[in-house]
């Protein structure tokens, strides 16, 4: 595959099934990004368990050429690749190199479908300096989101307000 022409394309997977198709992404040497969260869950028993819950449930990211898109859909697990009117859904590198570097903080993240979108911000100091997003409000707290428009989702984290500044 010619690199210069790969794009992350979001691809709607089958209920429950994300692991199990970005595994078999894998298998077929497809660059895949499953968002994870580690968490703690405590059953009816009070046992406690380390599950790994998904942060965007439906929704796998391929870094892909378009014209292996078919061939993506022919995994068993994958619904259709996201559309938004007729052209696929792209996100931009630098959203997904966000959520990664997210992720590797090790910090609560959280998954917004409902936000109410806020001013355009930039991280200048911490782990996150230099990327892109917005300031979401929520129960007094400030949060910097990474938007992922054409799906209508919402990658959060707690920042110090002091961090950001807007553009």
């Amino acid at each position: 595959m010619n690199a210069a022409n790969n794009n992350w394309y979001v691809f709607y997977t089958r209920p429950n099934a994300e692991k199990s198709v970005s595994r078999a992404l894998f298998k077929k040497h497809y660059d895949a990004f499953l968002p994870v969260l580690k968490t703690v869950h405590l059953w009816r028993n009070r046992q406690r368990k380390i599950v790994y819950v998904v942060l965007f449930p439906g929704y796998v990211f391929v870094r892909t050429e378009e014209t292996e898109i078919i061939n993506i859909e022919m995994i068993p697990g994958i619904v259709r690749c996201v559309k938004y009117g007729s052209r696929y859904c792209i996100l931009p590198d630098r959203d997904i190199r966000c959520i990664e570097q997210m992720l590797a903080l090790g910090q609560q993240i959280y998954a917004e479908h409902d936000f109410a979108e806020g001013e355009r911000v930039i991280v200048i100091k911490g782990p996150l300096t230099g990327y892109e997003g917005r300031l979401i409000k929520r129960q007094g707290q400030e949060r910097f989101g990474v938007l992922l428009d054409d799906i209508n989702q919402c990658a959060c984290i707690d920042m110090d307000i002091t961090f950001l500044k807007r553009i």
